[in-house]
């Protein structure tokens, strides 16, 4: 590849990427599973967002109290936000702002070899302790008992999760709690390899506040939504995770790290990697296993040219596969392919922004994570093609509304 079509490559992924160095975001738009009056903007309860970081701290602006370096620990606060009319703007938008990040501090639980002895010098057990006594407070207040972690892209600052985890927590009506988990994405133009590197180092981390919240909360289960790079880093914690339990029975595994719904949105993973997990007995791991796929993603198109013209997890899969891959995916009761490509507007920013822009998509991941539904449950329909996988029928959104209704 010239340098000419590479430099192009990475102009149009920074393209599709979410914007960062900003502290606010016009809400995203409801899902039609709560635009009829079911979010709740008056539930009186402690609306902070819980994040953890591997990133460094320090720079200027509340949207960058962290910097795109990585740290050898994992830092753990709670960033205010606020939801409401702009200030200014057309009053009839409603934005997402952070206000006050305040750290707790280092999590002990993050300590290792490698890490400065000295970062932990004014820190110890009653971190952790404070830090998951909040988060506990904070699932009291909401009618769900699950933690919702969500897992952002490439050039992303520290805001990006945070807002992102805001919004999604508010127009799903404040039933679980959503933490923001910032791994040390790269804000550069340039950065994208460099990206996908921190991302799967970031792995052992995550793996570490994964079992964090499940031994130190009072969380029923624990669910995951991953967007683009940072699906690398969740499917290699849980590759991680099957490897370590691969004497466990699937109760045993259940019981101690309570990992519900696993969602890869937008995945720039390789297909290969991920089926590697898969024989390793990722489906072992978590409760369900759900990978978003589109032709309309144009970031992954283009990732698809840097990697030499293979495949990213999150595009449909292009000609038919070989009947004994299409028999090995569809063995999987848990690992559910969802082909995106027809929902209502599944092209948002240039497809690769579909789960804030299509409230056919945003409403499915809720409905799983928040109602607990299975694909069928949701409206979902089951098509039988190269691959085994679910799609978006035309009247998905009426289908969702009557399904979901008792669950409501």
């Amino acid at each position: 590849m010239t340098p000419l079509r590479i430099f192009a490559a990475f102009v149009l992924l920074a393209g599709c990427a979410p914007p960062s160095g900003i502290s606010s975001v016009p809400l995203m738009e409801p899902p039609v599973l709560f635009e009829d009056g079911n979010i709740v903007t008056a539930t009186p309860v402690d609306r902070a967002v819980p994040y953890a970081t591997q990133r460094e701290p320090g720079g200027s602006g509340i949207e960058r109290a962290y910097v795109d370096v990585p740290s050898t620990i994992l830092r753990a606060g709670f960033a205010e936000v606020a939801i409401g009319p702009r200030t200014d703007g057309p009053a009839a938008e409603p934005i997402v702002a952070i206000g006050d990040v305040a750290e707790v501090g280092p999590l002990t639980a993050s300590r290792q070899p490698a890490a400065d002895p000295q970062l932990f010098a004014n820190a110890g057990p009653e971190i952790d302790r404070v830090f998951a006594a909040r988060l506990d407070r904070q699932l009291a207040e909401r009618s769900g008992e699950d933690i919702v972690i969500y897992v952002h892209g490439t050039r992303a600052d520290f805001a990006n999760p945070v807002l992102a985890a805001a919004e999604l927590q508010h127009v799903s009506g404040y039933r679980n709690l959503f933490v923001a988990y910032a791994w040390p994405a790269n804000t550069g133009l340039l950065t994208y390899f460099q990206d996908t590197e921190d991302s799967t180092n970031s792995a052992f981390q995550f793996r570490r506040f994964l079992r964090f919240l499940a031994d130190e909360t009072a969380a029923r289960r624990i669910h995951i939504i991953a967007h683009s790079a940072g699906t690398r880093m969740v499917s290699e914690a849980i590759g991680v995770f099957a490897l370590e339990h691969r004497n466990s029975t699937r109760a045993q595994i259940a019981q101690e790290l309570r990992l519900g719904q696993v969602m890869l949105i937008g995945s720039d993973a390789d297909p290969i990697r991920v089926g590697g997990y898969l024989i390793d007995g990722i489906d072992r791991v978590v409760d369900d296993l759900t990978i978003y796929a589109s032709g309309r993603d144009c970031a992954l198109r283009i990732s698809n040219i840097v990697f030499g013209e293979r495949n990213r997890l999150g595009q449909t899969t292009r000609g038919p596969l070989p009947p004994y891959v299409q028999r090995f995916i569809g063995s999987f009761d848990n690992v559910h392919l969802i082909d995106v490509t027809d929902a209502e507007r599944s092209n948002f920013a240039n497809g690769h922004g579909y789960l804030r822009g299509s409230p056919w998509v945003s409403s499915d991941i809720l409905a799983a994570v928040t109602l607990g539904l299975g694909p069928a449950e949701r409206g979902l329909v089951r098509v039988q093609g190269t691959v085994v996988r679910w799609s978006f029928p035309e009247d998905y959104a009426a289908q969702l509304r009557a399904r979901a209704a008792p669950a409501l």
